[in-house]
């Protein structure tokens, strides 16, 4: 028992069965077929599982045909999504939410990684960064600035980070003098 905890903060899940259950519940959650280091981040943001228990409730659900494995990326099969919908109330409550809210910011920095980007290079004083926002093979903006303090360079980061789109919208704004949407 003790070593199915190593690792996994006091709420997390404290045996296999509570693994298997908490991947068939988030592979029904996400909709989209998940890798195996996708699945084991999104329970691992928040310190749920240790790594070599999920491996085996993983191999478990394979082995039992309640996910499937496809190009290297699980799915649930149909007695997955019911034993999620049967025993999701054994999840805590809490635990279910923290579930979705990892999945779901999970699901935002793959989108935000997939579209936009973000380099920071060091200058003999200062620091350059540059925010890129791209639409599959066609670059939407690449903007590089320079700036002389690391607290600016993360402000600028992090705003980036939160809201790439609005930016892009004010850059045309400005330069156009017109509202766009």
């Amino acid at each position: 028992m003790e070593e199915l905890r190593a690792g996994v903060e006091p709420s997390g899940f404290s045996d296999l069965s509570e693994i298997k259950v908490a991947i068939c519940y988030l592979l029904s959650f996400c909709k989209l077929p998940l890798s195996k280091e996708q699945i084991f981040d999104i329970l691992d943001l928040n310190g749920l599982v240790n790594y070599f228990y999920f491996s085996q409730a993983l191999e478990e659900l394979l082995k039992n045909k309640q996910v499937k494995k496809i190009d290297g990326y699980y799915s649930p099969e149909e007695s997955g999504l019911e034993a999620a919908q049967t025993l999701k109330g054994t999840l805590a409550g809490n635990i279910r939410e923290l579930l979705a809210k990892s999945a779901t910011s999970y699901g935002k920095r793959i989108d935000f990684e997939k579209w936009h980007c973000i380099k920071t290079k060091r200058e003999k004083i200062g620091y350059t960064i540059t925010c890129e926002i791209a639409d599959d093979d066609l670059e939407l903006m690449k903007i590089s600035l320079f700036v002389p303090e690391k607290d600016m360079l993360n402000m600028i980061k992090k705003r980036f980070e939160e809201e790439p789109e609005e930016i892009y919208k004010r850059i045309v704004n400005i330069l156009t003098d017109e509202d766009f949407e």
